[in-house]
């Protein structure tokens, strides 16, 4: 995730060119006199303004339910279409696929895959690599989850495997074609942008739960990263250098496979490191549709055995952490900007490969000689782990601790001053007031074109009857994203003018952005007892990094001739920063907001399973009790809110600005 951020960051550069309005028409005064409209609005009419029944499908969800029966029916049916066995067939090949790495995971046996790992992660990635490889291997096995271990990382290896194939061949195409990029830059935006929990639903009527339809859900969230990393390492080749190859007569696939691959070789090697965590990031909640593995247990375990799904979320940020060190030390490491081969050079890493590969080949023959297992679980360290967490447990549940009484004191005032109002704002204000004031929000902050698509989005909610949900859906987004956006601002900006606390602060942005979403979920469940506030609290946790990294990007890289010029004019360092830096830096903080309230989002509906009301809990209803209209219903409401979300805050790029206003 922050290689993403910070190419997101280096693609929006401030420049010298800003757009002067009088104060009056500027947009943050036009929104400003949007958002008093619609207070007024809001107090003079104050009541319940549900969406009004004359413009709603009523009908929809009884279709959808009738689509699901014809489905299965279709499905089970002794000659079904050849739509339907495509989608069988698929689903049997990935179900296959899943079940046959685990099996060979298994018959590698424990000691087999510990040896490879670590064996391979020392030949590629150095010492700290294989440190860390041991150190994962070593938490599977002590918490007594070796075998959900290897469930997981069979699953990704088929989704990582996958979607490495599909998404480098098309990032190799957007890279060498602008015209193939504008055309896949919206699908993947569309992917990025639509939370992964609104593909539970069709995911599953499709291809029926399982380890395929994981899989598949998985692949849509990984796929963008792959294709857009891939892009910028085939586009970051230097032109002078496959010019150079052209003019010695080299054809189009030779000047590829040659030069542009091999010097775009780190970039590819990120896009990797990103695709796993994407993919990691995704077990919990595939989980839920029959993902077998960690994923399983954390969404098993959240109400009938805590202890146990903390103990699985643990497993999995050492396993995102392990994985994201190891490929991204394979990635620097085989850098051939840093690292010149030599014949020799070239020879030896050759003879350690072989040797690496040898030995693995023994160490698995012989453990399964001496008739080691698949599984290597400690119960006794794994009875102590579960001991030590309920403890944990037990102590922050207790309403006599110091830490329950902060905790309880900060979701109350969440509640109170955040999410009642926020709600009561965006639910009781008359609906045409609120769809044509976030419309005319998104005229005045993105353009007429994202406006239009606002205004769609927000009547696709209400005529699919989700109005009431959404908004509080909404509520639930924007008091994340104002603290998001508060602590992403300070942080980000007091990193772009000290280094000292720049380098503090990166590590901490690296492992929060490892961990997948939900496990930011699981402690904050027991911390907070109100059960809408963790998926708030969660939700920034989750978001602010990105948004302290693009401003921390954008202010550092404003135009040091137009500091100087303050400089010299006698400006001191916090005026050079108020009137200068912040204002020439305007787009990627913009892109930092827009960062953070999509990644906010994709959070706050995960809430939905652990009760958090709104969107996410309607999704988590439906897969609960087969209830596909509901489901869909809510999957559509949350694609659409977050289009919407993201529309609104995209902002107008300076590029742009003679093409729209």
């Amino acid at each position: 995730m922050s290689v993403v951020a910070e190419t997101a960051a280096t693609t929006t550069a401030p420049s010298l060119l800003v757009e002067h309005r009088p104060w009056w028409r500027s947009r943050v005064t036009l929104t400003a006199g949007i958002v008093g409209v619609m207070l007024v609005c809001y107090f003079a009419l104050k009541a319940e303004y549900p969406w009004p029944a004359a413009l709603t499908w009523n009908t929809l969800p009884t279709h959808l339910n009738d689509f699901q029966t014809w489905l299965v029916d279709q499905r089970n049916a002794e000659s079904p279409s050849v739509v339907i066995r495509a989608f069988n067939g698929f689903a049997d090949f990935l179900d296959s696929l899943v079940n046959w790495f685990t099996s060979f995971l298994g018959w590698m046996t424990w000691v087999g895959v510990t040896v490879a790992g670590v064996l391979v992660s020392l030949r590629f990635g150095g010492v700290r690599a294989a440190v860390w490889a041991l150190a994962a291997f070593a938490t599977f096995a002590a918490s007594g989850l070796w075998l959900e271990s290897m469930q997981t990382l069979a699953l990704m290896l088929a989704a990582v495997g996958l979607s490495l194939l599909v998404g480098i061949p098309l990032g190799v195409a957007a890279g060498l074609s602008t015209r193939f990029e504008r055309a896949v830059t919206p699908v993947l935006d569309a992917m990025q942008i639509i939370p992964a929990f609104a593909y539970l639903m069709p995911v599953v009527i499709l291809f029926s739960v399982g380890p395929g339809a994981a899989v598949i859900t998985t692949m849509i969230y990984a796929i963008p990263p792959a294709i857009r990393i891939t892009a910028l390492g085939i586009r970051g080749v230097p032109s002078n250098t496959v010019e150079a190859a052209v003019a010695m007569g080299s054809t189009p696939s030779q000047t590829l496979a040659k030069v542009r691959l091999p010097l775009a070789r780190r970039m590819l090697l990120l896009s990797v490191n990103q695709t796993i965590l994407f993919a990691l990031s995704m077990v919990v909640i595939a989980g839920l549709i029959g993902g077998k593995g960690l994923g399983d247990v954390v969404t098993s375990g959240l109400n009938s055995y805590p202890a146990l799904a903390l103990l699985a979320g643990l497993v999995i940020v050492v396993m995102a952490m392990a994985l994201d060190r190891v490929t991204e030390s394979v990635a620097e490491r085989t850098n051939p900007t840093r690292r010149h081969l030599t014949d020799h050079l070239r020879h030896r890493l050759r003879l350690a490969s072989i040797a690496t590969a040898v030995a693995i080949v023994a160490v698995v023959a012989a453990a399964r000689l001496a008739g080691a297992g698949a599984d290597y679980s400690r119960t006794t360290a794994r009875d102590w782990l579960l001991a030590r967490i309920q403890s944990v447990l037990d102590y922050v549940q207790n309403p006599d601790t110091v830490l329950f009484r902060i905790t309880s004191w900060i979701g109350d005032h969440i509640v109170q001053y955040g999410l009642v109002p926020f709600r009561n704002f965006l639910v009781e204000t008359p609906w045409p007031v609120t769809l044509v004031g976030i419309t005319l929000i998104s005229l005045v902050v993105s353009g007429r074109r994202s406006a239009i698509t606002t205004f769609l989005m927000l009547a696709l909610i209400g005529v699919i009857g989700e109005w009431s949900s959404a908004m509080d859906t909404a509520s639930q987004v924007l008091v994340a994203t104002v603290l998001t956006v508060a602590i992403g601002l300070g942080l980000g900006i007091w990193a772009a003018e000290s280094r000292t606390f720049s380098k503090l602060l990166r590590p901490v942005n690296d492992v929060l952005q490892t961990l997948p979403q939900l496990v930011y979920l699981i402690p904050l469940i027991y911390l907070m007892p109100v059960s809408v506030v963790p998926g708030v609290i969660a939700g920034v946790l989750y978001a602010f990094p990105v948004v302290a990294r693009l401003v921390e990007n954008g202010v550092r890289n404003v135009e040091a001739n137009a500091v100087e010029a303050a400089a010299s004019f006698g400006a001191t360092r916090a005026q050079v920063l108020r009137k200068v830096k912040l204002p020439l830096a305007q787009d990627a903080i913009m892109l930092g907001v827009n960062q953070g309230i999509i990644m906010v989002l994709a959070v706050v509906v995960i809430g939905g399973l652990v009760g958090s009301p709104g969107l996410g809990y309607e999704v988590a209803q439906g897969l609960a009790r087969s209830d596909f209209g509901l489901g869909v219903l809510a999957s559509l409401a949350i694609l659409a809110l977050g289009i919407t979300l993201d529309r609104v805050t995209r902002g107008v790029r300076r590029a742009q600005l003679g093409d729209e206003p």
